[in-house]
This record gives structure tokens, sequence and C-alpha cells, in this order.
């Protein structure tokens, strides 16, 4: 993942560095200093202060992303996880290596480095900096939260007094997306990558309308409401009249008809569906909806789209310091997503067909068992704590 380099204070300070060598040898030169002369030279000092508070906020959160990188590529690369995660992260973040090994991602991007940078920048003003009391932690399933005090002081020859602050307190939020999930490549041999995705879809499966007894036959398809909007897709409509029946996989329909002659797939007889499918589709920001004969009812089922897509979302799996150790425990501000068991076939992958495909349980070390879940992929499999959890229950056969 390429992240761009800190951009440090250094170009605000190249800016101020003109004026303060005029502003010192027109103030060295003249016995008696006007207030007005004062009053620059302080202004000066307290730009140079702002733009230091500033870019640290900033070189924080840099430095932090490309150690969160750094850690998960190590991982990667060296098919070996990491002992200490959390130490790890930081000791990059402060020196830019892992127990002492140097990592070229972090080459001019730690936080000593930006200290070294900002104090070493010829202002002709005298400035202090460090940092202490550097925390990481994980915030929520995406985001790592990084703390850190700061302490600048800063002088300047001829004005008497100097601008100081000190245990400034800087937190600022790192999202992990875009980061390679260590835990696929340790629990795959080095054989799959996958780039943590945030699902767009605010939740898994959501049963929309159910249909009367005339309603039959399962299907899945791309939504229409255009009744000559001709395709394999489902159409949902008010009424009958003026369908190509041949046209659509399946369709859904409000008026309550016998469609067994015309359609092998159909709900009818429920009132509300055009108004409620159309708003769960832009809910849910997907298209397409299962119809289950066996609860006569549409499923709108985004948690295919997270399968196919390799899509991730928060849950009780392992979070990503865990994950950069290679553990599967369950943890409050965890990660989900799904194993593809047609990819790890491609790869050569022996796969076991009958395990649950929750990443964490799948690549785990008990044998939890699965069940079919319909309107899914056939091989895709849940038991029935996480069928309940992903409101799947009334699909999942055998839970």
């Amino acid at each position: 993942m390429n992240v761009k380099g800190q951009f440090y204070s250094v170009i605000a300070l190249i800016i101020i560095i003109p004026v303060t060598f005029f502003l010192s040898y027109y103030l060295a030169t003249n016995a008696e200093r006007s207030g007005i002369e004062v009053m620059i030279v302080s202004d000066q000092m307290h730009q140079v202060e702002r733009s230091v508070e500033r870019d640290f906020g900033k070189a924080l959160s840099t430095s932090v992303k490309r150690a969160l990188i750094a850690a998960s590529d190590k991982v990667v690369m060296e098919g070996e996880s990491l002992k200490d995660a959390l130490s790890a992260v930081k000791e990059l973040v402060i020196n830019g290596t892992v127990n002492g090994e140097e990592s070229m991602l972090m080459l001019n991007n730690t936080l000593n480095v930006w200290v070294k940078k900002i104090s070493s920048v010829p202002t002709n003003f005298k400035v202090n900096i460090s940092f202490w009391n550097f925390s990481l932690r994980t915030y929520d399933p995406f985001h790592i939260m990084a703390y850190a005090n700061l302490n600048i002081s800063v002088t300047h020859p001829s004005v008497f007094g100097k601008i100081e602050k000190n245990n400034m307190p800087y937190t600022t939020l790192v999202s992990i997306a875009g980061i390679n999930d260590p835990l696929f490549t340790l629990k795959t041999n080095g054989s799959v990558t996958r780039g943590i995705k945030i699902s767009p879809h605010p939740y898994r499966a959501k049963k929309l309308v159910t249909g009367d007894l005339n309603s039959s036959g399962s299907c899945s398809g791309t939504v229409t409401f255009n009744k000559t909007d001709c395709g394999q897709k489902i159409l949902v409509a008010k009424n009958v009249s003026g369908i190509t029946f041949s046209c659509f996989s399946g369709m859904i329909i409000e008026e309550s008809t016998n469609l067994s002659s015309l359609s092998p797939c159909y709900i009818t007889g429920n009132a509300n569906a055009v108004e409620a499918i159309s708003n769960a589709l832009n809910e849910a920001g997907y298209d397409e909806l299962y119809i289950d004969e066996d609860t006569r009812s549409a499923w709108i089922l985004p948690i295919k789209d997270e399968i196919e897509n390799g899509y991730y979302f928060a849950g009780n799996g392992p979070d990503f310091f865990m994950r950069l150790e290679s553990k599967t425990n369950t943890s409050v501000n965890g990660l989900e997503t799904f194993v593809n068991l047609p990819e790890l076939e491609s790869y050569g992958i022996p796969v076991n067909t009958n395990r649950i495909s929750v990443d964490y349980i799948y690549f785990g070390n008990k044998d939890y068992i699965g069940y079919p879940v319909r309107g899914l992929p056939s091989w895709f499999r849940l038991n029935k704590t996480f069928a309940d959890r992903y409101n799947l229950t009334e699909l999942c056969e055998g839970c």
C-alpha cells in the first residue's frame, strides 16, 4: 500500500527563516528596540510554536499508519507472527525498528526523526521538542487510537522571555482499512493475502416481505421495478398488468394472484412490497434479492456481497493486533470476514467443507461444524450461533 511520507513543519519553518534572520540582525545592530520590533519577533516565535503543534498531530497519525503497515508487511513477507504486536508497533513508531531490525517503510517517518528534523531547522530560534507517554490501543474494530504528550519551548536571543508549553495531549485515530490482514497469510502458509476492506453494508441479512399461500419457488437476482426491464432479474411491482413473464427469473407482486402457470418463482399478496423493498435496497446499498420458497419470503442478503468481495465488519473475532500474533481468540473490538473456499482451493490449499466459514473459526483449532444456508454459495457454512447473529436462522438448514 502506498502511503505518502510525512510533510513536516520544516517547510513552514523555512518560510520564517528569512524574516527571523533579518529581524535578528536588525535588533542586534540597534541599541534601542522598539515595542513593535519585539512584537514582530514574538509573533514569529508563536508561529513557530503553532506550526510545530499542528504538525505533531500529522506526524503522529502518519507514523502510526506506516508502522501498522510495516508490521503487517513484516508478518506477510516473513511468514512469522509477532510475539507482542503492540510493543512491536510502538517500537516502529518511535525508532523504526522491530526487535532492533530496521524497517525501510519507516525510513524518515518515525517520531524520533520528526523531533530531530524540526529541532535542526536553522530558524535562529532555539526550539526544544520532546514527546512522552506514547501509547496505542484498539479503539474500535477499524481504528487504532494513538496518544502522546508533547513539550515545546521556543526562545530567541534578542527577545527576553520564551514560549513554553508542556504536557500537551494528542490523540488521533488511525484506520486499518487497506492494510493486509496478516491472519490470512499466516493461516495459508503465505498463499493468500487479503486487504482489509470495510463492508459498505449495515447488516448481513434481513427478511423483507412475506407472501400469501400462492407464493412459490426460490430464486435470486438483481431487483428491477420496471416491467419492461427484461432480463434475468426479479421484478417488483404492484400488479401483473403489462408483464412479459418470460423476461424475469422471479417476481414479487403486491396483488394476490396465482402465477403458478406463468412463473417458477414468485411472491404475491403483500401490499407493502414495493415500498418495503425500495427502502431496504437504499438502506443496505445492495440491489439483489433472494426469494425463499420455504419461508415464502423475499430476503436481502448483503452477506453474499461480503463473501464474494472479502469485506470485513465489526464482530467478535480477533482485533488487528491479535491477528498480527496469529491469534483466533474473540475480542471486544474484533473483526470478522469470511473464508472463501474456492479461493483457497485455487491455491491448492486443502479445505474443510463442513467447518464454519467465519474466518477466525475456520482458521481456529476447534472443528466447529457448520450447515448450508439457502440463498448463499453451496459451500458456505454457519452454525446456529452465527446464523442467529447474522439474522439467517430461518435460512440455515440444520441450525
